[in-house]
């Protein structure tokens, strides 16, 4: 259910980047179709075995990259649950993910960035030093945009993860709170332009035969008390740090943006205690969008649901 939900929000799979391995098995192709009943859309998506992806959007064909704009979601799964413990690109996946969502101009920034790179780097590799500074100043222009971008982001959902923070601080589960530090990092040296560590980095780009620095290496870094994050934690609590970041982010784009967007949560009490998960509850009750969670043991009790505006529930035995 979960799988389907982010497909028609991404046109790709959250466990798998080959979608052909969602087909059953012995089967050709698999078909799914949804209804919105806010917008009186119907989108149906269909992959077969040797084809690309087929979506329509009220019987007519769009690309996959619209979906996120008409049926945004906030995925939670068991990727997002070691996001401090990830490596770099799968935290700016995200947070791209989450400003493509938003802002209208970004894809074409990121598109531009990144095509630029590749450019570069093939003249890195053939060691055309002359071309190399031609396309530099292209590479620092976009780069800096495509920053900007994720710096405006990131400080937004700063305010929204420490507000959280200061709403669950009472509940006294966690005594880390008061030392959690998040710092963007760029990609780069902050004390220079783009394009001046472009120029500076020059051999060392020829030498590795990439471009070592710039928006493609840009991170997210957590530190509890000014040490990894990852180094501090345990299993479970590292899952609800990277929970709460998640939410953040979802909440920027409900605060911020007015964009209302799904939240789904893929085995919602997995490596979580008692105590943590109650954390997590008080956790979903800040929330006003929708929440479409999957849990192995019945986990939510009727005082549970009591806080909860509209709240179902439904048991998969077999699927056929």
């Amino acid at each position: 259910m979960l799988e389907a939900v982010f497909i028609f929000s991404s046109g790709k799979s959250f466990k798998s980047s080959n979608l052909a391995s969602l087909i059953k098995h012995k089967k050709d192709n698999f078909y799914i179709k949804g209804f919105d009943s806010k917008k009186g859309y119907i989108v149906e998506v269909e992959k077969n075995q040797n084809k690309p992806i087929s979506v329509k959007l009220n019987n007519n064909k769009i690309v996959t990259s619209r979906l996120i704009k008409e049926f945004p979601c906030t995925p939670i799964h068991n990727n997002t649950f070691s996001f401090a413990d990830a490596p770099p690109d799968f935290r700016r996946k995200l947070l791209d993910r989450s400003i493509f969502i938003a802002e209208q101009a970004f894809s074409s920034s990121w598109f531009g960035f990144y095509r630029t790179l590749k450019q570069r780097n093939a003249l890195v590799k053939d060691n055309r030093i002359s071309d190399i500074y031609a396309w530099n100043q292209k590479l620092s222009d976009e780069g800096q945009v495509l920053t900007d971008y994720r710096k405006d982001f990131f400080d937004k959902t700063i305010l929204e993860f420490n507000g959280l923070l200061k709403i669950l601080e009472p509940n006294n589960v966690f005594d880390f709170f008061n030392l959690i530090s998040i710092e963007f990092y760029k990609g780069w040296d902050t004390t220079k332009s783009l394009s001046e560590t472009l120029e500076n980095n020059l051999q060392k780009d020829l030498q590795r035969k990439t471009t070592t620095q710039g928006p493609h290496k840009a991170d997210i870094k957590f530190l509890i008390n000014n040490e990894d994050a990852r180094q501090v934690l345990s299993r479970g609590e590292q899952k609800f740090f990277s929970i709460l970041w998640s939410c953040a982010q979802h909440e920027v784009l409900k605060r911020h943006y007015q964009i209302e967007a799904t939240l789904i949560i893929d085995d919602i009490k997995s490596e979580l205690d008692e105590r943590v998960f109650g954390l997590f509850v008080e956790l979903l009750k800040l929330n006003k969008n929708q929440v479409i969670f999957s849990c192995i043991e019945d986990c939510f009790s009727s005082k549970i649901t009591d806080n909860f505006n509209e709240f179902k529930k439904f048991h998969v035995e077999q699927l056929r």
